[in-house]
């Protein structure tokens, strides 16, 4: 199968052209310095794609491209919509022209949701209620994904992540954060970290894990559906620190900086991926603690 990679660059990019190339696919991926939201360019990259495609491969795209930090979608939202929903929109028009007939994952997010009162796991039927620019634009870029299907007929297939973890990821994100504050502070001998909100409940799942569901959801899921990527399990965000520390054999205080902690937050945000697990038999491989672990160990190579 040959599969067009959007946002290759990013976080969870590399490790899915990895795991695609590991499966024996052959990975296409946008010119450097290709925007989304030129439409001419993303025309070019998309022909090229399909040019690509020979016996009867209708090929697969995965759509990760976008701008995805939640507290930094405040300060410019205008830039998220015109990124994470022009773009997709973009994208999907392009891949309708150009007569594309396999299959689109759009990787969307948890965000969506937003506060769900009362609700330990949150199955895909909840209703949206997304609480910022961020969450907003990946329910806009879906709606737009799903008209894409309706009208042209495209194999649209929608996966919301939850927080997902692992080594190279930006210390813009809490998990990678800690972990770097944990080395430095092991360096210099400080006696404690910086810290935002210990309160909220996250669902963390390996980045390996994740890419490996997508992959799934291309080869087994029906057309049209909408599925959690998720571990099912919620875990404080005190509770991951604690696992951090333990696994580190330090120490530390935790200070909590105001800087730090989201004016807007979801206080819990688990998923139920009972779907995911019945159309494709995923199962999660990699458990927290080792995932912590390699996070620790990814910034302790990087300060070295």
């Amino acid at each position: 199968m040959h599969a067009l990679v959007t946002g290759s660059h990013g976080f969870v990019g590399p490790y899915l052209v990895r795991e695609l190339r590991g499966r024996g696919h052959h990975v296409a991926e946008l010119a450097a310095g290709t925007d989304v939201t030129n439409r001419s360019a993303l025309e070019v990259e998309v022909k090229a794609f399909i040019a690509r495609l020979r016996n009867g491969d209708a090929g697969a795209v995965f759509h990760l491209a976008a701008l995805s930090h939640v507290g930094r979608s405040w300060s410019d939202p205008a830039a998220v919509i015109q990124v994470n929903v022009a773009g997709t929109a973009n994208l999907l028009g392009c891949l309708a022209e150009a007569g594309f007939s396999g299959r689109f994952l759009l990787v969307s997010s948890a965000e969506v949701y937003g506060n769900q009162p009362g609700a330990s796991r949150i199955g895909e039927s909840a209703a949206p209620a997304p609480l910022s620019p961020y969450a907003a634009s990946k329910l806009a870029a879906e709606e737009f994904a799903m008209q894409a299907r309706r009208a042209f007929g495209l194999d649209v297939l929608i996966a919301r992540p939850f927080n997902h973890i692992g080594p190279g990821q930006s210390p813009d994100f809490l998990v990678s954060a800690l972990a770097r504050r944990i080395v430095a502070a092991e360096r210099s001998g400080a006696k404690d970290i910086e810290v935002g909100n210990l309160s909220a409940v996250r669902d963390f799942l390996d980045v390996r894990d994740v890419v490996r569901a997508y992959c799934e959801i291309i080869a087994k899921a029906p057309k049209g559906e909408l599925f959690n990527v998720a571990s099912g399990r919620g875990v404080a965000v005190s509770e991951v620190l604690e696992r951090m520390l333990s696994l580190a054999g330090t120490s530390l205080s935790a200070r909590v900086s105001e800087s730090l902690v989201r004016k807007v937050e979801v206080p819990r945000l688990v998923g139920d991926a009972s779907k995911l697990q019945r159309a494709t038999s995923f199962r999660e491989e990699y458990d927290l603690d080792s995932t912590l672990d390699d996070v620790l160990e990814y910034w302790r190579r990087e300060g070295a």
